[in-house]
C-alpha cells in the first residue's frame, strides 16, 4: 500500500489555529515506504501563494480523495493528522466538492500520525512533543504567520521542506531500531545487532546491563614457604632474654624511695663494731 508523508500549513489570524477559518496556503506530501521511512519520490508542495486555495484543495483533493479513489491508494503518515483532515472536510465544503463522510475519512482509511509515540517519547508529556524536540535544529514554524502576512514565502517553503526532513529522519531512526526495545511479533524473536546512534539532540546515555551471577573468585595466592629459623646458641639465647625482675627488689606502686646521703651511706649498723673499738681492747 502507498505510504506518503502528509501534512498542511494553515494560516490562523487568532492565537490558536481552527481548521473552520484557517486559510490553507500550502500542502506537503511525499511517497516512501512504510516500513523504513526511506523516501521514494521528491517532495511536492501545493503554495496557495503561487495560485490559490481552491486550485490547490481541488488539485489534492480529486488525486487522493475523490469518491472514486480507493482508500489504500494513498496513507497519509505525519502528525496531528485530525488537523488535516479537519481542514480537507472545511475546504471542500466550502467549495463545493464531492462530499466525503467523516466515517469514510477516519476509520476507512488506513493512516499512521506519529503524535501518541512523540508524547511518549516525551517523558508522557503533550506539550512540546513535537519532531524538532528531537532534531539538532527547532523549527521555524511558528513564524509562518507573520511571514505570511509580510509575503515573505521563501522562508515559509524552507521552514516546510525542513520540517519534512525532520520529520522523516525520526521515523526512519525508530523503524531501524525498534527491534532494539525487544519487542517482535510473534514467532519473530528481536533482534538488536545493529549498533544504536544517538538521537541528534537527545544524548543517550548507556545504561550497562545488569549482571545477577556471581562474580568469578580470585584464586588465592599461596605463601611463600617461610626460611627455618637460624640456629642459636645457649649464650645467644641467654643474651636476648629480657633481664628477670627481683622479687625482693620490687616495691608496691607508690613506695617512695629515699635518697642516699653521705651521712648515711657511711653510718654503721648495729652488728657492726665501730671505728677504735678494738685498738681499745687491745
Amino acid at each position: 500500500m502507498p505510504a506518503y508523508y502528509f501534512a498542511m500549513q494553515g494560516y490562523h489570524a487568532g492565537d490558536k489555529p481552527d481548521p473552520a477559518t484557517d486559510t490553507l496556503i500550502a500542502i506537503q506530501y511525499q511517497k516512501i515506504d512504510l516500513a523504513t521511512g526511506e523516501p521514494l519520490e521528491k517532495l511536492t508542495i501545493l503554495k496557495e501563494w503561487e495560485s490559490s486555495e481552491k486550485s490547490i484543495v481541488t488539485q489534492f483533493y480529486l488525486q487522493f480523495f475523490g469518491p472514486e479513489v480507493s482508500v489504500t491508494h494513498f496513507i497519509p503518515v505525519g502528525v496531528d493528522l485530525d488537523y488535516a483532515y479537519e481542514l480537507i472536510l472545511a475546504k471542500a465544503r466550502k467549495y463545493h466538492l464531492p462530499e466525503i463522510s467523516s466515517h469514510r475519512l477516519y476509520f476507512e482509511r488506513p493512516r499512521l500520525d506519529l503524535g501518541p509515540v512523540l508524547v511518549l517519547l516525551n517523558d508522557g508529556r503533550f506539550a512540546g512533543a513535537r519532531p524538532d524536540a528531537f532534531s539538532a535544529e527547532k523549527s521555524d514554524a511558528g513564524r509562518i504567520n507573520k511571514w505570511y502576512e509580510a509575503k515573505e514565502f521563501k522562508p515559509i517553503e524552507r521552514t516546510v521542506r525542513e520540517d519534512a526532513e525532520t520529520f522523516l529522519k525520526l521515523f526512519q531512526y525508530l523503524s531501524k531500531y525498534k527491534t532494539r526495545l525487544g519487542i517482535a511479533r510473534k514467532g519473530k524473536p528481536a533482534r538488536g545487532n545493529a549498533a544504536e546512534p544517538a538521537l541528534p539532540r537527545m544524548a543517550e546515555v548507556a545504561v550497562p546491563a545488569r549482571n545477577d551471577a556471581p562474580a568469578p573468585e580470585t584464586p588465592k595466592k599461596r605463601a611463600a614457604p617461610k626460611a627455618p629459623a637460624p640456629h642459636k646458641s645457649s649464650a645467644q639465647m641467654a643474651k636476648a632474654q629480657p633481664p628477670r625482675k627481683s622479687h625482693a627488689s620490687s616495691k608496691p606502686e607508690g613506695a617512695r624511695s629515699k635518697p642516699l646521703t653521705p651521712l648515711r651511706k657511711h653510718t654503721p649498723t648495729k652488728n657492726t663494731p665501730a671505728r677504735g673499738s678494738a685498738a681499745k681492747r687491745g
